[in-house]
């Protein structure tokens, strides 16, 4: 199972890389919704949702601990924008440090992170039955992202950068 998490978060970091481009190849309502439309830093916060959500319905094909996969991947879900965030401002605004490479990089390493948490939540079994009230946040955030999509507050993290 360790190798199929493996192959899963090089599956999604390659199909968020991929999920970059689609609106600007397909600019259209649907496309938007999985996709980034701007710059903005919340818009980028897609490219970890969507392809991990995708690749956990591939893991939990075959495996019998549906509820603890489930577990680690919500919570996965839910930290990884924190911990993307925090690491991302700290660079901008505490060290003012703008650079694409790192950006990159540190999607890549949030990716990963997320990975190794969800698969160390799902063998370790604790919050196995936590997975059943860690959907609704999980929908929230989801929602939210699709939301702010179309309707996004005047705020810094909704703005893309100054060109």
């Amino acid at each position: 199972m360790k190798k199929k998490f493996l192959l899963a978060a090089a599956v999604a970091v390659a199909g968020g890389a991929a999920l970059h481009f689609l609106y600007e190849a397909v600019p259209n309502p649907l496309t938007a919704l999985i996709s980034p439309i701007n710059e903005s830093v919340w818009e980028h916060l897609k490219l970890l949702f969507w392809p991990m959500l995708l690749t956990a319905f591939w893991l939990s094909q075959n495996t019998s601990d549906r509820y603890a996969l489930w577990s680690g991947i919500f919570v996965a879900e839910l930290i990884m924008p924190l911990f993307l965030l925090g690491v991302y401002y700290l660079l901008q605004c505490g060290f003012g440090v703008v650079s694409l490479p790192l950006d990159i990089g540190l999607y890549a390493v949030t990716m990963i992170l997320g990975f190794l948490t969800a698969y160390l939540i799902f063998r370790s079994k604790k919050l196995e039955g936590a997975a059943v009230w860690l959907l609704l946040p999980v929908i929230f955030y989801g929602a939210s992202l699709i939301l702010f999509t179309f309707a996004a507050p005047q705020l810094a993290v909704f703005i893309p950068p100054a060109a």
